[in-house]
C-alpha cells in the first residue's frame, strides 16, 4: 500500500475535497448527517384501534417522535343491534399502509430501524382455518351478541359449585377476576365469543384450527409465528398471566399450564384449549423477525425485530408510565379504560381483575371500563350536525357546553349506549336521558353526555380503590394520568377533574398506546435494560389539571342524588327493551321485520353516487348489487357493472360503516369472482344455485366465507327449494334469495309458486336449522308490491329483505307500502282498497319501466313521450314500437306491451286519485 505522500496529485485533491465536504456537513445542522455520523436507532409503534390502525416512528433512546404518525381507517359493520364486525384482511393491509406512511415521513437522516411492536383492540376474536385464513369476519371487542353465553358461564359455574357444596372460587378460581366470582362476565371476552361461534356457526368452529385475537393474527402475518400475548390471556381469556408464559412452563412443556381447563370441560368447550395459540409471550419479549413477505410489504429490513405487545389500553399504561403499585391511569378513545396497578391480584365486586402477570409479567392490575364514551360524544356531534360535509366542530360544541352551568340545567344522562362494563357489568344496559324539557338545547345535550361519562368514570375509580384497599394499605390515588382523545378537549379534561375530585396529569406525549409500543420495542431491541429504565428515559410529565373546589361540591351532590339513582331506576326498562331489540342472537331481527334492500340494477347509472346517497339519506343502506356478465343469461342486455363499481362505492362512502353491499352473481364460473369481490368491499356474495353442482356450490360457499364475507344462494322460480337443503345443512349459507320472478329483467308479476316455496323453506328452517343455532335469512326478490306483500308476509313470517330500486320516489312509496302492510299484519289499522290501489299505481308509475328499456338509448325517447303526453296510437305505428314488439322477453311480453300497460295504469291511477280528491272536497 502506498503512503499518502506518494499518491498521485489528483488523489490528494480528491481526498481534500471529501474531507472538506464532511466537515461542512458537520457545520450545517439542517444538512443530512455524513457517513461518519452514527445512525439513529428507531423503533416503530403500531396502534390497531377501533376505527383505524396507526403507526409512528420513535427515537429508541429518548422516546421523541420522528416524522409523523400515519393512520389508515377501516370499516366496522353492525349487521344487527349489538353486533360489531371487522375484516381481518383490512387489519394487515392497513398496517402496511400505516407503517409505510410513518417511515416515509422520517426527516432526512440515517436511521437504523431496530424493532416494531403492535397493540390492538381486545378482545377482538377471529377464527382461522388450517392455513390461518380467516373463516369469518372478526367479532369486534364491542360485539355483545354473546350475552347469553356470558350468562351461561356463570350459571354453569354456580350450578356446579352449588351441587358440590363448594365455593365458586374453589371450583373455578379463574372467575375471581370477574368481580371476585360474583360476575357477571362481559360478552366482550374470548370465552363467550368462542361459545357463540360454536353454537351458532358450528361449521366455522369445527373448521377453525386457531381461535385467537387481532393481536395474534397481526403478529402472525408479520413473523409467521402464532403466539398469544401474556397480557391478553390474563385480562380476557381467564388465564393466569404468569403461569401461562412459555418461559414458566416446565421441561414437559405443559401448554395448558395457567389455562382454565376445568371450566372449559364444564361448558362443553374441551376442544377450545387446542384451538388457542400454543405459545404465550409477555409484553416486551421478542417474537421473531419479519418474514420476507412482511419485510417486502412494509419495506423494512428482514432483521427488524417484532416485539410482543398487547391490548391497546394496557400497552397505553406502559406509555403513560403507569407501572408501579398505586398508580392510576385513564385511557380514552371510543371507550374509557381505568387501570390501577395493585400490590396483589386482589378482586372485589364492581371491578375486573386484579390480573396476575399483566400488564407486565411481574405486575398485577385491576380495571374498570366504560364501553361508549368517545364514540358517544361523536354520535351526539353527528346527531346535531347536518350532512356529512357539514359537521359541527367539537370546538363549537365545547364552547356552547361551557356556557351551560354544572348539571346541564337538570338534564342527566346515562352513558351506557353500548352496554355497561363496570362497576355494573350489564350487556343489556342502554343509554338514557332524564329531565329533558323544551328549554334544553343541543348545548345541554352535549354537556350532559360529557358529564355522564365523567360520572361513570368516578364510579369506576371508586370501585377499583375499594377493591384494592381490602388486602393492602394502598392510599387513594390523588393523581390520574390521562391519555387519548379526551385530551383534545380542555372542557372535558376539567370536567373529569371536577367530577372525580382528582388531579389529572398530562404527559408531554399523551398518546399512551403508540409510546407504550415504542417503550416495549426498545426493551426488546436491547436499547434499554428494562421497562422501568425505558419509562424513565422515554416518558416526561407536562402539566396538571386540578379540580375546582366549588364546582366539585356541586357535582358531588349531583353524582349521589341523580346519577347513582338513575341507573338502577331504568335497569328493568333496559331488560324489557332487550326483548324487543336484541343484543342476543335469539331476537336479532325482531326490531325491524322489514329491511328494504334497494337494487342498483334499477338505478340511474349516470349518477350512481347520487343514487347510493339517496338510499343512505332514506335510511336504507342495505344495497343489492346485481352483477350479470351477459353469458350465464345469454343476452346483451344482461351485462352490468363489475367489482370496480363496488370498490368505487365502498371508497366513496367509507364514512358510512352501516352501508351493506350484497352482491348477486348471475355469471358464468362465479368462483373466479370471490377474491376480487372481497377485495372490493362486498359484505355478502349471493350466487345462482343453478349455475353449478352441489359440490361446487359448497366449495364456493367455503371460499366466500373464508374471505370474510357472508354467503347467500338464489333459487329460480322453477327450482324446487328442497334441492338446496344439503347446501344449507352445512351452515355456510346465511341467506336464501327466493326469486319470485325470472332473473334478468323487470316488470314481471309475482310468481305464486314462490309463495309455497317460502313457506316450505320457513318450516324446514325451523325444524332443521333453528335447533342447531343456524340463522337463515329469507330474501324475497322481485314482484313485491302492495298487492303481494301481505301474501309474502304471511308466507315468510317476517320479510327479511325486499329488493327495490334506489330512486327517492320509489323508496318513499315502498316504505309507505311496508309501513301500511306492517299495520295490517301487526295492528288494527285498516287500509281501504282504494288507498292500496293508489299506492300500487303510484309505485307502478314510478318504477315499472323494464330494465331493458332503462339501459337502452330509447329510454330517453320513451320517457320523453310519457312526459309530453304523446298518444299511445302515435307510438303504436312508429318504428320504435315495431322494433320493441319484435324483441320478446323470456316471459313472452314485449317491452312495448309492458309500456302500454303502464300508460293504462298511470291513467287509472290519475282517475282514482281524482276520485279521492273529490271525496275529500
Amino acid at each position: 500500500m502506498m503512503h499518502p505522500s506518494t499518491l498521485p496529485p489528483v488523489s490528494i485533491v480528491q481526498l481534500v475535497i471529501l474531507l472538506f465536504i464532511s466537515v461542512g456537513n458537520l457545520c450545517h445542522a439542517n444538512s443530512p448527517p455524513s457517513p461518519l455520523t452514527s445512525p439513529i436507532d428507531v423503533v416503530i409503534g403500531v396502534d390497531g384501534g377501533t376505527e383505524s390502525i396507526r403507526a409512528c416512528c420513535f427515537d429508541a433512546n429518548s422516546g421523541q417522535i420522528l416524522g409523523q404518525s400515519h393512520a389508515v381507517p377501516y370499516v366496522t359493520s353492525h349487521p344487527h343491534p349489538g353486533w360489531a364486525e371487522q375484516s381481518p384482511k383490512d387489519w394487515y393491509e392497513n398496517l402496511v399502509g400505516a407503517v409505510r406512511g410513518a417511515v416515509d415521513s422520517l426527516p432526512s437522516s440515517t436511521y437504523n430501524i431496530r424493532a416494531i411492536c403492535c397493540d390492538t383492540t381486545c378482545c377482538s376474536v377471529v377464527a382461522l382455518s388450517n392455513d390461518y385464513t380467516p373463516l369469518r369476519p372478526c367479532l369486534l371487542w364491542m360485539d355483545a351478541r354473546s350475552a347469553k353465553q356470558a350468562k351461561q358461564i356463570m350459571d354453569v359455574a354456580n350450578e356446579i359449585a352449588s351441587s358440590t357444596n363448594s365455593d365458586i372460587l374453589k371450583a373455578f378460581p379463574e372467575l375471581r377476576v370477574n368481580c371476585n366470582g360474583e360476575g357477571p362476565i362481559s360478552a366482550e371476552w374470548l370465552l363467550p365469543k368462542a361459545m357463540w361461534i360454536k353454537e351458532h356457526e358450528p361449521h366455522v368452529y369445527e373448521n377453525a384450527e386457531i381461535i385467537c385475537e387481532y393481536q395474534d393474527y397481526l403478529n402472525y402475518r408479520l413473523t409467521g409465528k402464532m403466539v398469544a400475548s401474556g397480557c391478553n390471556v390474563a385480562v380476557r381469556w381467564h388465564h393466569d398471566g404468569w403461569d401461562s408464559l412459555e418461559k414458566n412452563h416446565g421441561s414437559h412443556d405443559d401448554k395448558n399450564k395457567g389455562r382454565p381447563v376445568k371450566l372449559y370441560e364444564a361448558l362443553g368447550m374441551n376442544d377450545l384449549a387446542a384451538k388457542l395459540p400454543q405459545r404465550t409471550l409477555a409484553m416486551g419479549d421478542v417474537i421473531g423477525t419479519l418474514t420476507e413477505h412482511a419485510a417486502s410489504d412494509l419495506n423494512l429490513p428482514k432483521q427488524t425485530l417484532v416485539v410482543q405487545g398487547g391490548p391497546d389500553a394496557f400497552v397505553g399504561m406502559i406509555g403513560l408510565g403507569t407501572i408501579r403499585p398505586g398508580q392510576l391511569c385513564l385511557i380514552t378513545g371510543s371507550s374509557h379504560l381505568h387501570c390501577l396497578i395493585t400490590p396483589q391480584p386482589t378482586s372485589a365486586p364492581g371491578t375486573w381483575g386484579a390480573y396476575r402477570g399483566a400488564p407486565l409479567a411481574h405486575t398485577c392490575f385491576a380495571e374498570g371500563g366504560q364501553s361508549s364514551t368517545g364514540s358517544l360524544v361523536r354520535w351526539v356531534r353527528d346527531l346535531v350536525s347536518g350532512p356529512v360535509d357539514d359537521k359541527v366542530s367539537y370546538k363549537v360544541l365545547d364552547d356552547e357546553a361551557a356556557a351551560i352551568p354544572p348539571g346541564s340545567d337538570g338534564l342527566v344522562a346515562l352513558e351506557t349506549w353500548q352496554g355497561s362494563r363496570t362497576p355494573h357489568t350489564d350487556p343489556l344496559a342502554r343509554g338514557a336521558f332524564a329531565g329533558l324539557t323544551l328549554a334544553h338545547s343541543r348545548a345541554h345535550v352535549f354537556r350532559s353526555i360529557l358529564e355522564a361519562v365523567c360520572f361513570g368514570t368516578r364510579s369506576c375509580f371508586d370501585a377499583l380503590e375499594a377493591a384494592a384497599s381490602q388486602t393492602s394499605d394502598m392510599p387513594k390515588a390523588d393523581e390520574v394520568v390521562l391519555a387519548g382523545g379526551a385530551t383534545n378537549s380542555p372542557l372535558w379534561i376539567q370536567l373529569h377533574a371536577d367530577i372525580t375530585g382528582r388531579t389529572f396529569v398530562l404527559n408531554e406525549n399523551s398518546d399512551g398506546p403508540l409510546l407504550g409500543c415504542a417503550v416495549l420495542a426498545s426493551v426488546g431491541a436491547g436499547i434499554h435494560a428494562s421497562v422501568d429504565d425505558a419509562v424513565e428515559k422515554m416518558i416526561r410529565r407536562e402539566r396538571k389539571i386540578e379540580p375546582r373546589e366549588d364546582v366539585r361540591k356541586i357535582y358531588d351532590r349531583l353524582y349521589k342524588e341523580l346519577y347513582l339513582k338513575l341507573r338502577p331506576g331504568v335497569k328493568q326498562v333496559f331488560q324489557a327493551i332487550s326483548e324487543v331489540r336484541g343484543g342476543d342472537a335469539s331476537n336479532e331481527h325482531s326490531s325491524k321485520p322489514f329491511i328494504i334492500s334497494p337494487s342498483l340494477l334499477a338505478a340511474d347509472w349516470s349518477d350512481m353516487k347520487g343514487e347510493v346517497q339517496k338510499c343512505i339519506d332514506a335510511n336504507v343502506p342495505h344495497l343489492h348489487v346485481d352483477i350479470f356478465d351477459g353469458v350465464y343469461l345469454d343476452s346483451p342486455h344482461a351485462l352490468t357493472f363489475g367489482p370496480q363499481m363496488l370498490d368505487a362505492i365502498r371508497k366513496r362512502f367509507a364514512t358510512h360503516p352501516d352501508l351493506v353491499l350484497d352482491v348477486h352473481l348471475c355469471v358464468d364460473r362465479p368462483a373466479r369472482y370471490a377474491t376480487i369481490l372481497a377485495e372490493s368491499g362486498a359484505d355478502r356474495v349471493i350466487f345462482m344455485f343453478e349455475a353449478m353442482s352441489l359440490d361446487k356450490a359448497i366449495e364456493l360457499a367455503q371460499t366466500v366465507t373464508s374471505l370474510g364475507m357472508k354467503c347467500g344462494v338464489s333459487v329460480n322460480p322453477d327450482t324446487p327449494v328442497s334441492e338446496i337443503y344439503p347446501l344449507l345443512e352445512t351452515g355456510l349459507v346465511d341467506l336464501v334469495d327466493i326469486l319470485a320472478v325470472e332473473p334478468g329483467f323487470g316488470g314481471q308479476e309475482f310468481n305464486p309458486v314462490s309463495e309455497q316455496k317460502i313457506k316450505d323453506l320457513r318450516q324446514w328452517r325451523q325444524e332443521k336449522l333453528s335447533k342447531r343455532g343456524i340463522d337463515l335469512q329469507i330474501l324475497v326478490d322481485g314482484g313485491i308490491n302492495s298487492k303481494t306483500i301481505n301474501r309474502v308476509v304471511e308466507a315468510v313470517g317476517r320479510v327479511v329483505l325486499i329488493n327495490y330500486g334506489p330512486d327517492a320516489g320509489k323508496l318513499a312509496t315502498v316504505i309507505d307500502i311496508v309501513d301500511q302492510n306492517k299495520c295490517l299484519v301487526d295492528g288494527p289499522e285498516e287500509i281501504t282498497g282504494v288507498k292500496r290501489q293508489v299506492i300500487s299505481y303510484r309505485r307502478i308509475a314510478l318504477t315499472d319501466i323494464t330494465v331493458n328499456i332503462q339501459r337502452s338509448a330509447r329510454a330517453k325517447t320513451l320517457k320523453a313521450a310519457w312526459k309530453e303526453g304523446d298518444t299511445l296510437a302515435k307510438w303504436e305505428g312508429s318504428q320504435w314500437a315495431k322494433k320493441l314488439a319484435a324483441k320478446k322477453t323470456r316471459a313472452g311480453l314485449s317491452d312495448f306491451d309492458r309500456f302500454k300497460v303502464m300508460v293504462a295504469k298511470k291513467q287509472k291511477s290519475r282517475i282514482i286519485a281524482q276520485k279521492i280528491k273529490e271525496l275529500k272536497a
